[in-house]
């Protein structure tokens, strides 16, 4: 019995260390997208750790909700999640569409990585929303 309840902790201690790993490389690597073409290798490279960087941030949410099985403490938790990530994108996005300095920048870059900011605003928003829902 307390074997599990440790196990339960472990795992959410390393979930929460992939969400803010997550978090970084969405807030750190993103930026670095806007000064390449967007049909360069390495801006599919970078777009991949990108999306890997979402993966890693939404996995907690899940992980956390089905281990406990919803319990409001972890609602809460994953609610705060959540706004992390709606912030994270936000943030991203607005810089993408209004950059302080545009010299050596790509326009069709700046609006790729500002829309893939604001579909994990969706995103996050959608399972606010379903995260009270499903009760």
């Amino acid at each position: 019995m307390g074997l599990d309840r440790m196990q339960r902790v472990l795992l959410t201690l390393i979930v929460l260390v992939a969400y803010i790993c997550g978090l970084v490389i969405i807030v750190a690597v993103t930026p670095r997208l806007w000064r390449l073409k967007f049909d360069e290798g390495l801006f599919i490279g970078i777009a991949a750790a990108d999306v890997l960087g979402g993966i890693l941030a939404f996995a907690p949410i899940g992980i956390t909700f089905a281990l406990f099985n919803g319990a409001f403490g972890i609602k809460v938790l994953d609610f705060l999640l959540l706004v992390g990530i709606f912030i994270a994108g936000l943030r991203t996005s607005l810089r993408s569409f209004r950059p302080r300095y545009k010299g050596g920048t790509f326009q069709l870059s700046r609006i790729l990585v500002g829309s893939y900011s604001l579909l994990l605003v969706a995103a996050a928003v959608y399972s606010i929303v379903l995260l009270f829902v499903s009760s």
